[in-house]
């Protein structure tokens, strides 16, 4: 992915909730780590997946369905089977602030 960011999930708020480190559950309720962000696909402004640490290993999961619980603090994929791959936090770039606020306020060439 060419324009892909990864946004530590620590500068995300759902509902007054800072997303960083909420748990991740598999559908089965088996717990596969915790969030640590997202890869985002920046021309599309699009969330890719979710980035997950598991122990020593960081793998990111496609973006498919998830249920929230902020009770529990946790997220619960709807899927059954989720491919995940490894990942490198460092990999790809940071979001950056202009990255947030350039799609509100440009204007595309004529």
């Amino acid at each position: 992915m060419e324009h892909a960011r990864y946004l530590p999930a620590s500068r995300v708020k759902a509902g007054g909730l800072r997303l960083g480190r909420l748990t991740v559950h598999q559908r089965s309720g088996q717990e596969l780590g915790k969030l640590l962000g997202f890869v985002v696909e920046m021309s599309s402004r699009q969330i890719w997946g979710l980035v997950v640490e598991a122990g020593e290993s960081t793998f990111v999961i496609p973006m498919g369905p998830v249920q929230f619980d902020p009770q529990s603090r946790s997220l619960r994929l709807v899927q059954s089977d989720v491919a995940v791959s490894e990942f490198a936090t460092d990999s790809i770039p940071v979001v950056a602030d202009d990255d947030l606020w350039i799609p509100f306020f440009h204007t595309p060439a004529a």
